[in-house]
């Protein structure tokens, strides 16, 4: 009996100190700064608005761009080496104006118009186009898409997903309808839309007339072929594949974040919506190949400045705003949170993660001709 029970004891030992204790490290952002890279921006280029990197011609390029085109700036030098935008006539004009524009490997580009037309341009040259049947969105006085970041993704070969935004500017009473599910939507050059979701948002009644109810943040692991999103106010997160829910759960944090509806105005047949000062708001999801780590970022406090402006095209700069990068492993087990903040005049843009780093825009930029990345480097987190 006594053997038996040192054996148990033993046993009992050796499993207590092969469990790691998982201690969630907290810090300042600026701790993990390795490195900078600039951007040259040149007299043609009015503005940067960068989303990503891609792998184009033997070489890595950041992908700048907008409604109108794109520019792709070398990696190694800065220096654009690439610019399209679209035209305005002739055969390779749109039918409509370009409502979601993404940029992948090998400097392919594909458009989806607000008449329907999905268009896929190499190198600006015309390859394909399929016509997109509007009657899925047929309730919708104005459709809108999502396409920043991993909003709009190419699923394989042809086929890709984007993510819609049915936020109704027209609607009497609720500007959101929060039963909509096609959240997700895949299509490709043969058949047009292949596939959409159907789920509610997580969200409650209460952000039927906010136009945060209708915004996601996604990230695509290209590794594990695996895709996350969640609504910008919610701790859940959805695991996406051929537009079905396969699992959802929520993410952990050490800090409590609490999610309010936006602020709507209306002031006799004006109307305008901002977000709520006092509201936290998941901005980014991103993947670090280098190290495999999620990162979450999470605007958690906001200062206003002349809080009488209520545009929101008028307030761009005019906030000290705080964010948590909050990392996690491939687990979505919670590894870190980072703060990092942004004074009056200071604008957070795109988190961009590929294998030569994780790159944030620099706080303050020095000069309007170049555009300042800080590398963060979270090596320190890799198990």
């Amino acid at each position: 009996m006594r053997k038996i029970f040192f054996i148990i004891l033993a046993l009992g030992f050796f499993a207590c100190g092969s469990e790691k204790e998982r201690v969630v490290f907290q810090g300042d952002l600026k701790e993990f700064v390795v490195d900078s890279l600039v951007v040259f921006k040149d007299s043609v280029t009015s503005r940067l608005k960068f989303q990503k990197i891609i792998n184009f011609n033997k070489g890595r390029f950041f992908v700048s761009k907008d409604h109108e085109g794109y520019d792709l700036f070398d990696i190694l030098t800065g220096k654009k080496e690439f610019s399209f935008r679209f035209p305005k006539e002739g055969p390779m004009a749109l039918k409509g104006h370009p409502i979601a524009v993404q940029v992948f490997n090998g400097n392919e580009m594909v458009v989806i118009s607000s008449q329907g037309q999905a268009r896929k341009y190499l190198n600006g040259q015309v390859e394909e186009e399929v016509e997109l049947a509007w009657t899925e969105f047929e309730n919708l006085m104005l459709l809108q898409m999502q396409d920043e970041q991993d909003n709009f993704i190419k699923v394989e070969e042809d086929r890709y997903l984007i993510t819609t935004n049915p936020f109704d500017y027209f609607a009497e009473e609720e500007f959101v309808d929060m039963n909509y599910g096609r959240w997700f939507m895949e299509f490709d050059f043969r058949n047009g839309w292949v596939c959409n979701s159907n789920f509610k948002s997580p969200l409650s009644e209460e952000f039927s007339k906010s136009s945060s109810a209708a915004i996601i943040t996604s990230v695509y692991n290209g590794d594990d072929e695996t895709y996350f999103s969640m609504f910008t106010a919610s701790d859940s997160i959805y695991q996406i594949k051929n537009c079905k829910v396969e699992k959802s759960f929520e993410l952990e944090s050490l800090t409590s974040f609490t999610f309010l509806p936006g602020i709507f105005i209306e002031n006799g047949r004006n109307r305008s919506w901002r977000s709520n000062p006092d509201s936290d708001s998941n901005i980014s999801l991103v993947y670090d190949p280098a190290n495999r780590l999620y990162i979450r970022t999470v605007l958690v406090d906001v200062v206003e400045s002349n809080p009488e402006i209520s545009d929101i095209r008028l307030r761009h700069g005019l906030n000290k705003t705080t964010f948590l990068l909050l990392v996690y492993n491939l687990d979505w087990q919670l590894i870190a949170e980072l703060e990092t903040v942004y004074e009056v005049g200071e604008t957070f843009g795109k988190m961009i993660a590929a294998k030569e780093g994780l790159f944030i825009n620099k706080p303050e930029q020095v000069s309007e001709d170049e555009y300042e990345f800080y590398k963060i480097d979270l090596s320190r987190f890799v198990d």
